[in-house]
């Protein structure tokens, strides 16, 4: 990507790509751990690109960040204490302080300069980040969740992209069997697990295996499958929990000024993920 240059594209498979036209390239910096750039589209707003992938555009945002989070802080009886794992945008930390039930919120993030660009380009994203509830914890997310002494009633794992061409170092150290055993023991015993899984499409081989991999540590697992149209159209998210079924009845009201989620949605999501999208396909 240089400034010169009039669409972005984005990788999904060595056949399929997606491309962005670009009005202005924004910023383009390399940080310690990641090359951060920020362009402006005519389509989506402005997106946020991490070594190349896109992780956030001001459109459809809102719908990645949403039905990541209510599902779970709508499903647990009392979502007092909630850890992010990535996350530096900031969304995700927004919609969990919608909940007044909420008591701490913990973002540990590695990279402080993707929440700064996050501040000054997507102010719409940050603004829970100033929550009295929120703490930063800037370093390596699996360090800090092999070493915390807390306790965790619901886990984000939003993460960069951890399949498909070049998955970025960081997101690796997320996916080991080290570090899902250790974010086992750190939540309490009907915590919840919810991570982004990449796409069901294009990544299903990943997907199978992720969800093989968490239905050995958890009695409840379930992928779901959202459609972000910045995300190749359609997007994977998987829960995995000690003692709660994702399919329990929604009872609680969903917070004020929500865009996209709603209880049957979710409904028809979990069904979307029961489906193998390629059939028989090898």
């Amino acid at each position: 990507m240089t400034e010169s240059e009039l669409w972005y594209t984005e990788e999904y498979t060595e056949h399929i790509r997606f491309s962005y036209r670009v009005t202005d390239l924004l910023l383009r910096k390399q940080t310690k751990y990641q090359l951060l750039e920020i362009l402006e589209t005519p389509e989506f707003g402005r997106l946020m690109l991490l070594d190349g992938k896109v992780m956030v555009t001001d459109r459809d945002e809102h719908i990645y960040h949403e039905m990541l989070v209510h599902p779970a802080m709508l499903i647990h009886p009392a979502p007092k204490r909630v850890l992010v794992v990535g996350g530096g945008d900031g969304g995700t930390i927004r919609e969990i302080v919608r909940h007044p039930a909420v008591e701490k919120a913990v973002l540990a993030e590695i990279d402080d300069e993707v929440i700064e660009a996050s501040k000054k380009y997507f102010p719409v994203l940050t603004s829970g980040l100033s929550d009295p509830r929120v703490e930063l914890q800037i370093g390596d997310a699996a360090e800090f969740v092999r070493t915390t002494k807390e306790r965790f009633d619901i886990c984000f794992i939003d993460c960069t992209d951890v399949a498909g061409p070049g998955p970025t170092e960081i997101a690796g150290t997320l996916i080991t069997d080290e570090f899902l055993d250790n974010l086992r023991s750190i939540m309490t015993e009907d915590g919840i697990m919810v991570a982004q899984s990449e796409t069901p499409v294009y990544s299903t081989a990943y997907l199978k295996n992720y969800t093989r991999r968490l239905k050995e540590r958890y009695k409840h697992v379930a992928a779901y499958v959202i459609m972000v149209p910045s995300y190749a159209g359609l997007w994977s998210l998987t829960w995995a929990a000690k003692t709660i079924d994702p399919f329990t009845e929604i009872t609680r009201t969903p917070p004020p000024g929500l865009k996209y989620f709603t209880p049957a949605l979710f409904k028809g999501c979990l069904e979307m993920g029961r489906i193998d999208l390629w059939g028989e396909r090898p």
